[in-house]
């Protein structure tokens, strides 16, 4: 009797100190948890587009966490794989949840997490929705979103002034997308980007164009995807086409955030398929198998018709950008296999890629291992196990050239207030796939070994202790380092939250790396070690319909035969939020001093749907944006970004090349257009 009532009591406190909190302003439950999962300056760890249009549907239409699967928590990219486990596992033990607030009752979900996850997700009995398909309910609650943006320019570059880029400086993109209840999406995105032409004699209409249709739950079929679309398998040795996890300050989320089939909705030109994809059930086994036959943009070697690099920047603003446009095209193959018994999961990955021209990539020594040929062949295994307190997971992966790679990891929580993961990875320095991305240094698989140490500790209510240690090896030569180099990264950093509307951390940053550096005592590139030591702290704290955040962050960067260099920031940010057709303003103000490149200074921007900016910030200078957003019809919404830096250290240009501005001054203007028509069929 005591024990239950203690549960209610602790329900109960929870309930009125969150109570305020589910109702938050969407765009900034994106930002915190945009900032809460990625890295400063890493902004391609994120498919922004897949991430909001996840939260967004599960905003309106929350997971019942009586019958979540594992799948749909870890959509919303919030839990590590032990969280969601011991989700799981509380439901099972207790048959049904009656309180969201039950949540504090579980292993390794803190007050932090909670505030976030509160939002998302519900309690409701446990009514399990049909597989079957029925026509009628399919159909009988539609979703509709089109979706417009203009990025529009203020100061001209050099390329436009000189006319050497072949289009305006707009930038546009256009979306729609369409839902029928959870078992049918489908959609298009077209988009131009700035400087290429929209109708002239090297194009005519959008630069680029992408489609989809995704069908879920019919017949034996977990999903069917069509068109463009990405795949993710294991722990991405061989494909990873959404998140790849990257050290953050979420120090436990090491595994993709996503796996198998989904829906390509987002503007990027590369990281995708195009073809078709299904993944069927049989019980405890389920089989995944994929088409796809696409173009890449490359650059072509004529004299002996080969292609000696893959372009991936997607710009084509000038008459030789057009010569590498659909230079190359591919045919991939996959299919992966699953097995599942209780908490056991094993899955087999076997990948093949043709291509219609072989790669002979240029002769620099760090590209002696770099793919060369016209076919790629690999072939993988991976696992998973939940066993009482420990997680346990890996892939190993070999190619049709004999190269391995290997990713394993342990999660292991002694007690419900500690949580901690131990990862190793080894990627041989002749492992070189299209499309693998994994946890390490950076996103490409090879060349690496390292050990990666996490852990979370909520020593007492309302505090958090996150810390992680990488220690990294590249066995073999690099870009950046002309002989096999190490480095080592650390991270702690500790979270408060004094009351509901006050939250705040101190975080401190290491990272020693070698690379490069040049010597005129010496005729060739030295290695030594470049340091960089950061120090944020961070306070959000709301009053009424205002939000506030503020920052201070100051670095110190050292590199061989130079002084150490420092680099400071004020950050302010200041939200308004009304019921006045939901009109939010905010305003994001930074004051930057990092005279040197190896202190540069990065803070996440909030900018219009799908889309992200973290600018890179060095120099002396002062940044401001406004964003604006405001409902002009019950379901037309209206958003508005301005944003503009201004340097105060005697500069009189920005940039460099065709990008040159000149001035002091760069300014741009974002407007967008969101319009969602919603249709109800009564039984």
């Amino acid at each position: 009797m005591h024990k239950y009532l203690i549960t209610l009591i602790l329900i109960a406190s929870s309930a009125f100190t969150f109570s305020q909190d589910t109702n938050q302003n969407f765009e900034q439950i994106i930002e915190n948890i945009t900032n809460y999962i990625r890295d400063e300056g890493e902004e391609e760890n994120i498919d922004i587009d897949l991430l909001y249009d996840d939260l967004s549907y599960f905003y309106e239409t929350k997971i019942n966490l009586n019958t979540a699967t594992k799948e749909q928590l870890k959509h919303l990219q919030l839990l590590s794989d032990i969280q969601i486990e011991n989700i799981l596992s509380y439901v099972y033990l207790t048959k049904e949840m009656k309180s969201i607030y039950e949540l504090q009752l579980v292993g390794g979900i803190d007050f932090f997490i909670l505030q976030m996850l509160l939002p998302f997700v519900d309690i409701k009995p446990d009514e399990t929705e049909s597989d079957k398909w029925i026509q009628q309910d399919v159909f009988r609650r539609m979703r509709h979103e089109v979706f417009a943006l203009a990025d529009i320019p203020i100061e001209q570059k050099r390329g436009y002034a000189e006319q050497q880029y072949l289009g305006s400086p707009l930038y546009g993109q256009l979306r729609y997308k369409f839902k029928a209840g959870s078992r049918i999406q489908a959609g298009f995105t077209a988009e131009k980007d700035a400087g290429e032409q929209f109708w002239g004699r090297y194009n005519k209409g959008f630069d680029s164009y992408s489609t989809y249709v995704q069908l879920d739950k019919l017949w034996k079929f977990r999903r069917i995807v069509i068109g463009d679309f990405r795949a993710t398998f294991g722990q991405g040795l061989i494909m990873n086409g959404a998140f790849y996890a990257s050290k953050s300050s979420y120090v436990l989320k090491v595994t993709p955030a996503q796996n198998g089939l989904t829906r390509k909705a987002s503007s990027d030109e590369y990281n995708f398929f195009k073809g078709i994809g299904a993944t069927i059930d049989f019980k405890n086994l389920s089989i995944t198998a994929l088409y796809s036959f696409r173009y890449f943009d490359a650059t072509i070697d004529t004299a002996t018709n080969t292609i000696t690099s893959i372009y991936t920047g997607g710009l084509f603003r000038r008459p030789n950008d057009w010569e590498k446009r659909n230079a190359l095209s591919t045919q991939t193959i996959a299919a992966n296999f699953n097995y599942r018994l209780n908490c056991f999961r094993i899955g087999a990955t076997l990948y093949g890629n043709m291509l219609s021209a072989p790669i002979n990539p240029s002769n620099e020594p760090y590209k002696l291992y770099a793919f060369r040929g016209q076919t790629q062949a690999a072939a993988s295994l991976d696992y998973y196990c939940n066993i009482d307190k420990f997680t346990l997971f890996g892939e190993t992966s070999i190619t049709d050239q004999s190269a391995i790679a290997t990713i394993n990891g342990i999660g292991f929580m002694p007690v419900s207030i500690v949580s901690m993961v131990l990862l190793h990875r080894y990627y041989s320095p002749r492992y070189d796939l299209f499309f693998a991305k994994a946890f390490g240094k950076s996103s490409k698989v090879g060349n690496e070994n390292g050990v990666y140490w996490g852990a979370e500790i909520n020593p007492i209510k309302k505090w958090k202790i996150s810390a992680y240690i990488d220690m990294f090896t590249f066995p073999y030569l690099k870009y950046d380092a002309s002989a096999p180099s190490k480095g080592f990264d650390a991270l702690l950093q500790v979270d408060f939250m004094p009351a509901r509307n006050v939250s705040m951390y101190i975080r401190s940053k290491y990272n020693d790396k070698e690379k490069n550096f040049y010597n005129e005592l010496f005729p060739t590139h030295q290695i030594a070690n470049y340091q960089r030591h950061s120090i944020r702290y961070n306070i959000n704290y709301t009053v009424n319909n205002l939000v506030f955040r503020s920052i201070v962050e100051a670095n110190f960067a050292h590199s061989p035969n130079m002084p150490v260099g420092n680099g400071f920031a004020l950050v302010q940010d200041i939200g308004y939020n009304t019921n006045w057709h939901n009109l939010s303003i905010n305003v994001h103000y930074v004051f930057f001093d990092a005279k040197d490149f190896e202190n540069r200074l990065y803070f996440y921007e909030r900018d219009v749907p799908y889309s992200m900016f973290t600018p890179m910030l060095y120099g002396v200078g002062n940044r401001y944006c406004i964003n604006l957003k405001v409902d002009l019809l019950s379901r037309l919404t209206l958003y508005l970004r301005f944003a503009q830096t201004i340097y105060a250290d005697k500069r009189n240009v920005i940039s460099s090349g065709l990008e040159e501005i000149k001035g002091n001054v760069k300014s741009d203007f974002k407007l967008a257009i969101k319009w969602n028509f919603n249709y109800y069929r009564k039984n």
